[in-house]
């Protein structure tokens, strides 16, 4: 959780002074779903764990210089010191990061350190697809004993407990 809150503070303070604060909020892509289904992409086991606050607060899929980055909203509820407390409205979550103070958060133009922000400012925070996902694997290919390569569809199945 610790490392979460750690990331969650860089990636929020980097992405957001990366990409303008106005940049694409409302020019979507495509929907938060169909970027999983239409690229055929699943959440990284790591992805899921570093950003399980933040599950179901994507509000769609923008695209910037060829790359894709799921989109939400973020509010700073409190500021003290270089502690961040921040609510997303699409969950109704609130958590508090700790970014680095040398970071700068561009609003309305200008960039701010994050001890400058103040209650209730909003926030469009951004995560690039590709930090996160992965190809879903729906075939494989086994050799055979004449060097041949068979291709098998595969699919997801439960898995099976193992022995030691």
């Amino acid at each position: 959780m610790k490392l979460f809150m750690k990331l969650i503070g860089t990636v929020m303070l980097t992405v957001t002074a990366v990409l303008s604060a106005n940049a694409f909020a409302a020019d979507y892509t495509m929907s938060c779903d169909e970027v999983m289904t239409k690229l055929n992409l699943e959440a990284t086991g790591e992805a899921k764990a570093r950003f399980a606050d933040m599950e179901g607060s994507c509000l769609g899929v923008v695209e910037r210089d060829g790359n894709l980055y799921m989109h939400t909203k973020m509010v700073i509820r409190r500021v003290r010191g270089n502690n961040i407390t921040i609510y997303l409205p699409a969950t109704d979550r609130t958590f508090t990061v700790r970014p680095d103070p040398a970071a700068r958060v561009v609003i309305a133009g200008r960039k701010v350190r994050p001890r400058d922000l103040s209650r209730g400012q909003e926030l469009n925070f951004y995560v690039s697809v590709d930090e996160f996902t992965q190809p879903v694997i729906d075939e494989v290919a086994f050799e055979t004993e004449t060097d041949a390569i068979v291709v098998s569809a595969a699919t997801i199945a439960a898995a099976l407990p193992t022995t030691g």
